[in-house]
């Protein structure tokens, strides 16, 4: 009787395994900039798909039982970078993140490797890649994870990445635009632009300036035609204060309707940087 109860319990077991539940699916992937759907899997089936993946993938494997530790809140990162390096394109552009590098490690083995760690300390490069996936296609995503694989051992641009964040849909949307182009030109652009951000050299009050200018313009209402020029590099750039840029952006809302029954164009850029105290 103990024999089969310890059958009958080992085929509850058996039963109760969930399947693996992905997100980027088979058939035709968009290219470009896209917007996934919010990631709603639950815990139980994120494990489950590290298990998945650790059967397919000695990548995975070798560090299953740390990445199964980790905060639940990145293990749909995990998933989704795990499902990348799966993934194969029949097109010249494909990245394979399985390939070794000049070091013998790939790419997927070193986020394996890291991603426990960067889980605790520098939940922000985590956060960080999670929207960078969220909001392009597959050789984008790839293209960002080798491009900015370093980043995972550096919490100190955790500033940085945080303010950066809020811009990635609309550095995609701008970067990744147009066709295919059976190189890697736009991805590059995209990840240019990102670095060109997530840079020591640049303050972060001013990317927080930068997104903020273009919520303001998103948010005038309806009756406010008017079309606003916003060149993030120029206000990285400026030395004008950034509590000035910000009273400059206050100033701007009041203004907007009557300028827009003037002129139908605005340099935002040039009248958020315009410093009026040197005038």
């Amino acid at each position: 009787m103990a024999f089969m109860n310890k059958i009958v319990g080992s085929g509850a077991h058996l039963a109760e395994r969930l399947e693996p539940s992905f997100r980027f699916g088979g058939g035709i992937h968009l290219m470009g900039a896209v917007t996934r759907e919010a990631d709603t899997r639950t815990t139980k089936q994120l494990l489950a798909n590290i298990d998945y993946f650790a059967e397919k993938l000695p990548e995975v494997a070798q560090f299953k039982k740390e990445l199964k530790a980790m905060n639940p809140e990145h293990l749909g990162l995990v998933s989704d970078i795990c499902e990348l390096g799966s993934y194969r394109s029949m097109l010249p552009t494909n990245i394979d993140i399985r390939k070794p590098a000049s070091n013998g490690k790939s790419l997927l083995t070193f986020l394996m490797e890291k991603l426990p760690w960067a889980s605790k300390e520098n939940p922000e490069m985590l956060e960080f890649s999670k929207e960078v996936i969220n909001h392009t296609d597959i050789t984008a995503s790839k293209y960002f994870l080798g491009s900015f694989a370093g980043l995972f051992e550096h919490p100190e641009a955790g500033r940085h990445l945080a303010a950066t964040k809020p811009l990635v849909k609309d550095i995609a949307e701008a970067a990744l635009r147009g066709g295919y182009t059976m190189d890697y030109s736009k991805e590059q652009k995209f990840v240019n632009v990102l670095g060109s951000y997530v840079n020591p050299a640049v303050n972060p009050e001013k990317i927080e300036i930068v997104n903020e200018a273009l919520r303001t313009v998103e948010k005038l209402p309806d009756s406010v035609d008017l079309s606003c020029y916003v060149d993030g590099a120029t206000i990285l750039k400026s030395e004008t204060p950034v509590s000035q840029m910000r009273e400059n952006l206050r100033t701007f809302e009041q203004i907007a309707e009557g300028l827009s029954q003037k002129t139908k164009e605005v340099n935002l850029t040039e009248f958020v940087t315009r410093n009026v105290n040197l005038d």
